[in-house]
């Protein structure tokens, strides 16, 4: 799946200081912006607190606790946002959009790995705890409604999603609107089915074949199991999708003339400082345990042949969400986001905090206008 990047904290930190810090008299500004992400007893703990010139942690530091989250101004005003207002229109109508199965969808989709606590941070250990801690179930609805508010109204899922966060409450106290794509997530195509069942007591919108399945099938040779994959998900009557992070799967399914709704495929260059040699690659190695040498896989890469995958999905006429664009915060998000639109994909799964979906909201629209010399026609 979503959608999703892991953001590297070293830029959340950058970000905090960037809009908080500053250099003016106000310096109360960052103490105020902490209490409104409820962020000010992280930051303490982080002991990312300002220093005074004695080199002992000032108050802004966070030593008191704030106020619960759901009682901050900005919860209340999300929870009570009415999307059939004029001014949420307003927001939601500079989405550009794009058509899945017939129903029209913003091109931005959220990713879930942000809310799965599944984070690609290469050797950043500490992340998933500093995750964990920020979002919420609070701070998790507050997410998805200001999706919303900004036209990003699909998101990819899972069913522990709803568990972990009793996640249905989104829809029924929110007032939330959004369509989820049901990512099913097994390698065994025995309890294949069992596993769509209980993503279906969830009501998606769609189902997809997660993409981890398919390259492992594909590489072990099972690949009739994809073609059993895909006749369980059309049994639903549910839109119907194929994930993959490499490029055989599709090109399988292309060959074994499948017809899913949609597509989604990874797809992000490689000029980053992290991305292995492209000598070094190997089919399986995100399902291996990853390398300490730096020229090798550490978690750091998820779309190995991106010429590759641009020249084929040219002919290809399904619907495609590109996801991992950013190579999970390797790549800033303009430039990843201009390449996938620019190579042929039709929507973009990203994984946003909070503080992060009006910025890539605007640059979803930003590089769609920018599109120049696309090949392949829009879905």
């Amino acid at each position: 799946m979503t959608a999703q990047r892991s953001i590297a904290w070293s830029k959340v930190l950058s970000w905090f200081r960037r809009r908080t810090c500053g250099s003016g008299p106000d310096r109360g500004g960052r103490r105020r912006l902490l209490r409104r992400l409820g962020l000010t007893p992280l930051v303490g703990l982080l002991g990312l607190g300002r220093r005074s010139n004695a080199g002992e942690t000032s108050a802004a530091a966070g030593a008191a606790p704030s106020a619960k989250l759901s009682d901050s101004a900005d919860y209340r005003r999300l929870k009570n946002l009415d999307l059939d207002s004029p001014e949420a229109r307003a927001k939601q109508a500079l989405m550009p959009k794009g058509r899945i199965a017939g129903k029209e969808l913003g091109r931005l989709v959220s990713g879930s790995n942000l809310i799965s606590m599944n984070m690609h941070a290469r050797d950043l250990d500490y992340m998933t705890n500093l995750a964990r801690a920020y979002n919420t179930e609070e701070r998790v609805f507050m997410t998805l409604k200001r999706c919303e508010e900004h036209g990003c109204d699909s998101i990819v899922l899972k069913d522990h999603n709803f568990k972990q966060f009793r996640l249905a409450n989104y829809w029924k106290e929110f007032g939330g609107r959004m369509v989820w794509h049901a990512d099913v997530i097994t390698q065994d195509i025995n309890a294949y089915e069992r596993r769509v069942e209980q993503h279906m007591e969830f009501n998606p919108w769609s189902l997809y074949l997660w993409g981890g399945a398919a390259d492992i099938w594909y590489h072990q040779g099972n690949r009739d199991y994809i073609i059993k994959a895909y006749e369980i998900l059309r049994k639903y009557g549910l839109p119907v999708g194929i994930g993959a992070h490499r490029l055989g799967p599709i090109k399988f399914c292309e060959k074994e003339g499948l017809k899913p709704d949609y597509y989604i495929k990874t797809l992000h260059h490689d000029r980053y400082w992290s991305a292995h040699p492209r000598e070094n690659r190997r089919y399986m190695e995100m399902y291996e345990p990853v390398s300490p040498r730096h020229e090798e896989y550490h978690d750091n890469m998820f779309c190995h042949d991106h010429e590759a995958t641009v020249e084929f999905m040219q002919d290809v006429k399904v619907p495609w969400i590109a996801f991992k664009v950013l190579a999970a915060g390797a790549i800033p998000p303009e430039e990843g986001i201009q390449y996938a639109f620019d190579s042929g994909a039709d929507f973009i799964c990203l994984g946003m905090f909070d503080f992060q979906v009006e910025e890539d909201a605007g640059l979803i629209r930003k590089c769609v206008e920018k599109v120049r010399n696309r090949k392949r026609p829009w879905a």
